[in-house]
């Protein structure tokens, strides 16, 4: 849902930058065919642009405060002693998403603008088959008592019975109606409302709506009245006026502002630095596109909290050898595992924190051989490392960030193992793209039971979740994740 609120306020800045230099130095200039297409362009560039997605440089956030040890143990034990932290996402009854309930509605109004849409298209349709039709200069009029015609639509003119064909404004309207038709401006307008219809939420395609059916009239009426003509203009209106709509598909000769059109009849068609007015949109399309040159990232190096003394920390990719783990298609867990340990021993470092791990390579230790390899080196915390496999149907499953975090509470360190889990389990959830996490006591995990310093077992992800496994197999998401460990194994063992 994060992803398509994005969008549309990438989409609402694209329109809107658009749209407020044709509003400051193309409306009412005598530019129709140009603005006709820059109005077409700044909703098909609404659409798209924001779905371009450059890199070209990053900006990096800053580093947000550690916590003690005290506080995070007190967060992470509950009034009755539990294991649990105070702030998962398993929430009793039937959560409201809101999120969820926004796109519900956005996607019924649009729906109900497509179903109007359809609805008056259909009718337009209906009535060219109800009256009487002839062929005249390759288009088809249709006869009609309607109050709304003259009007047209595709290749059909609508005419008013009690309007004169042979009369000179007949002969006018006709003219305007058929340049409409040859211009192809319906298609313009089923785009234009096609498009306002499914993102009605963007406020600039209303007005792009509106100022490309003026334009249309503009360039319809400049046809029309060859010799700028605007006292048989302005009679013709005046035989008849009805006011627009929107999302009226056909074109309505008498829907349009009617002092516009006349001023715009009597402008110069000499507009003052015509090339700067069309060649400026460039600028504003280089702007637009270095906005979205940018990746606003969270810098790893600025969130480094360092160790003020050394910290031992054993690492324990699980499985190994002939035990696999989970396996989905050619995702192996053993092989996911030692990938996150090794990234993690890679990092350390930098946190002043020594990672020593149970293996290396593709070997399978015992539990038994773990837990000795670890108790030798009488480190400050141990870490098991796997990714689960919840048992779910890959294609329904769409939830993302499936975390799990088990200690045992016979471990001779369980305070210490809350308060390192907690410590992970925060700057995890603070790193993003978690939104399932389990924090849980086990009874018969070997490792953590008989270790001797503070223990936990982390499952970072469902091998059957893309997204889950997208995050371990891009190098910068898995960095984020190593480094939320990190800082969670520092925070644990301050003071």
């Amino acid at each position: 849902m994060n992803t398509i609120v994005l969008y549309l306020i990438k989409s609402i800045f694209v329109s809107g930058l658009l749209t407020s230099w044709y509003w400051l130095g193309l409306r009412n200039k005598r530019l129709n065919n140009y603005n006709r297409f820059f109005l077409l362009f700044t909703l098909l560039a609404g659409v798209l642009v924001p779905l371009f997605h450059f890199q070209w440089f990053t900006i990096h956030s800053a580093q947000s405060p550690s916590t003690t040890s005290g506080a995070l143990l007190l967060q992470a034990i509950n009034y009755n002693g539990d294991y649990e932290p105070a702030a998962t996402n398993i929430t009793s009854g039937f959560p409201i998403n809101w999120s969820v309930l926004a796109f519900i509605f956005i996607s019924l109004v649009s729906v109900a603008f497509l179903t109007t849409l359809l609805i008056r298209i259909a009718w337009v349709f209906r009535m060219a088959r109800k009256y009487p039709q002839t062929e005249i200069e390759g288009t088809i009029l249709v006869t009609t008592d309607l109050p709304k015609a003259p009007f047209s639509f595709l290749n059909y003119i609508f005419w008013r019975n009690n309007i004169p064909l042979e009369s000179e404004n007949g002969r006018l309207i006709l003219r305007h109606e058929l340049a409409h038709i040859r211009q192809k401006h319906t298609c313009d307008k089923l785009a234009c409302q096609l498009l306002t219809c499914i993102f009605w939420m963007n406020p600039f395609y209303w007005i792009i709506q509106k100022e490309l059916n003026m334009i249309h009239e503009f360039i319809a009426d400049e046809t029309a009245f060859k010799e700028n003509d605007s006292e048989a203009f302005a009679r013709m209106l005046l035989q008849t006026h009805n006011n627009g709509r929107y999302l009226v598909p056909e074109h309505q000769f008498f829907s349009s502002p009617v002092k516009r059109r006349l001023i715009m009849l009597k402008t110069s068609n000499k507009t003052s630095y015509s090339f700067a007015r069309r060649m400026l949109v460039l600028p504003l399309i280089a702007c637009t596109i270095l906005i979205f040159s940018f990746t606003a990232r969270k810098d790893s190096k600025t969130e480094i909290v360092k160790a003020t003394k050394k910290i031992i920390l054993v690492i324990d990719p699980g499985h190994g050898g002939s035990d696999a783990g989970a396996t989905y298609g050619s995702l192996v867990e053993k092989d996911l595992n030692l990938k996150i340990a090794n990234r993690i021993g890679d990092l350390a470092s930098d946190y002043n924190v020594e990672v020593h791990m149970t293996r290396t390579g593709d070997e399978y230790p015992t539990l038994a051989q773990r837990v000795e390899f670890s108790n030798a080196l009488h480190p400050d915390d141990f870490i098991s490392i796997h990714v689960n496999d919840v048992k779910t149907d890959p294609k329904t499953d769409t939830g993302k960030g499936n975390f799990d975090l088990w200690i045992n509470m016979d471990n001779t360190q369980t305070e210490k193992s809350k308060i390192l889990g907690w410590a992970i389990f925060q700057n995890i959830s603070k790193a993003g793209g978690i939104q399932r996490r389990n924090w849980q006591t086990h009874e018969r995990l070997y490792v953590c039971t008989h270790n001797n310093a503070p223990s936990i077992l982390v499952e970072l992800g469902d091998i059957k979740n893309k997204e889950d496994m997208a995050r371990i197999n891009d190098d910068i998401k898995l960095d984020e994740l190593c480094n939320a460990i990190l800082r969670g194994v520092v925070e644990a063992n301050k003071d």
